[in-house]
């Protein structure tokens, strides 16, 4: 329905505005997952290591 609606009713240069807004919106997204799954990645690693600190002092934390 959306693109029924960009295609049939907006004029050419809102339909180029909406569609340039939406690749970029779309390229903006894609980075922020990528830095969610660096940031997720660090904070997996993080617990793990202190995991191991903790096994190897015996279970003190």
């Amino acid at each position: 329905m959306k693109n029924y609606l960009v295609n049939k009713f907006l004029p050419m240069w809102a339909k180029e505005t909406v569609l340039r807004e939406n690749r970029q919106l779309k390229q903006e997204n894609q980075a922020l997952q990528q830095e969610v799954d660096r940031l997720d990645a660090y904070a997996r690693g993080l617990k793990t290591g202190l995991r191991a600190v903790g096994r190897s002092r015996g279970g003190e934390k």
